[in-house]
């Protein structure tokens, strides 16, 4: 029974035979039976082809040539696309079949793109690598002989049945690397959720360390508590003061939301942010006397009398203040002019919110990264040494040591 398999291979130097042995190419065809092979050859190497496909002949497969006018074998790059385009066209004209690919003849840049291909492509690639009859390097054994004669006196080891040495190695490091670039790429735009799911499928491949710092930046990034039973949380807890450290975090938060274009989210989360930094800015306050200067406020702008709004439960009830009436206060306070605008500038953004819903492409008007410089100096005007430069950088510098150990 014919096989299901086609194999690619490069025509290399040790194809199709070497002193008495199956070259690469000829040896897998012997041991996997394919029902097609497409024979890649670079300029060098097409004056090989008559008698590659005489050695092919007592297999009665179908041979199919791919001449190329590649003259620099040993340039990775010339090989990255044509690989990709000949592999492509094979995979469409045997659709249920299994793809070999030879990864042993050819130059080792040619080896390694193929390796590459095999673990990047959509497709179902095997890759076969033959070992040299000697168990070692071929480099100095002579090609020897007729190929008439070769091809009739085929021997391993003193035996006309020649042993198997094709194997399908796992290419892990091939793996890793291209695994790697997208796990890197992802932390670098705050992509955690995405970076977590692929390294976790692929655990075996990284360190538990860089699994671990991965998933405390997308617990710490979605403000999951459980982040805090992570070992990495004292290591990057900058900031110890609990008012500084929560606007700290929210902000870090924010600044990733807008990397990653999740402005809807980013305005949800401006609006308790903005109310957190306005609070602790106005410092304590005096509700009763809040209390009349938010009524004559309200009466002079709506003809309506201010109705306090209340948080808590039972005896622990506590007036809530929006960043409107924070901006009322801070006004009758006669705190600097700038930074009430700048509290204000704010609250205009905050009107996003209420029009999302309805209109998707108002939020594509919101100046993110003028938010998050008026954000950082309110920060540091109204908590201090308490707001460190690395609690403001956080998944910065976790992303520089994700990276450092991936």
């Amino acid at each position: 029974m014919a096989s299901n398999y086609v194999l690619f291979s490069p025509v290399g130097a040790t194809d199709p035979v070497r002193e008495l042995h199956d070259g690469p190419m000829l040896h897998i065809v012997r041991h996997y039976q394919p029902k097609k092979v497409y024979l890649f050859f670079t300029k060098g190497m097409a004056q090989k082809q008559e008698i590659t496909l005489e050695a092919l002949k007592p297999f009665n497969i179908k041979v199919h040539s791919i001449i190329t006018d590649i003259d620099r074998p040993h340039d990775f790059d010339v090989f990255l696309d044509i690989f990709t385009r000949e592999i492509n066209r094979i995979q469409e004209d045997n659709p249920e079949s299994s793809i070999l690919v030879n990864i042993t003849s050819g130059t080792p840049q040619m080896n390694s793109v193929l390796c590459l291909e095999v673990v990047s492509s959509q497709w179902n690639l095997r890759a076969i690598q033959v070992k040299t009859p000697a168990k070692g390097s071929n480099e100095d054994l002579p090609h020897g002989g007729d190929i008439e004669d070769n091809l009739d006196n085929l021997m391993e080891d003193g035996k006309y049945i020649t042993e198997n040495r094709c194997l399908e190695p796992d290419l892990l490091s091939f793996r890793r690397d291209l695994i790697r670039r997208d796990i890197a790429s992802l932390v670098e735009h705050h992509e955690y959720n995405a970076a977590y799911k692929i390294i976790e499928k692929n655990n075996h491949l990284f360190s538990q360390d860089v699994i671990d710092l991965i998933k405390y930046a997308m617990l710490k990034q979605n403000d999951n508590p459980e982040y805090r039973k992570v070992k990495y949380h004292a290591q990057y807890n900058y900031t110890k003061d609990i008012k500084g450290k929560m606007a700290a975090n929210y902000y870090c938060i924010l600044k990733n939301k807008a990397k990653t274009g999740e402005l809807s989210y980013f305005v949800l989360l401006l609006k308790p942010l903005a109310e957190y930094i306005a609070k602790h800015y106005l410092g304590e306050i005096d509700d009763q006397k809040a209390g009349e200067i938010l009524k004559t406020y309200y009466l002079e702008k709506t003809g309506f009398s201010y109705r306090p709004t209340y948080y808590g439960q039972g005896g622990k009830k506590q007036i809530s203040y929006n960043l409107e009436q924070y901006i009322c206060l801070l006004e009758q306070e006669g705190k600097p002019k700038d930074e009430i605008e700048n509290f204000r500038k704010l609250k205009d953004n905050l009107g996003n919110r209420n029009v999302m819903a309805h209109d998707l492409h108002r939020e594509t008007e919101i100046n993110t990264n003028e938010i998050l410089n008026i954000l950082k100096h309110l920060l540091i005007r109204t908590f201090g040494n308490r707001i460190k430069k690395e609690s403001l950088e956080l998944y910065e510098i976790i992303n520089q040591d994700i990276i450092k150990i991936l």
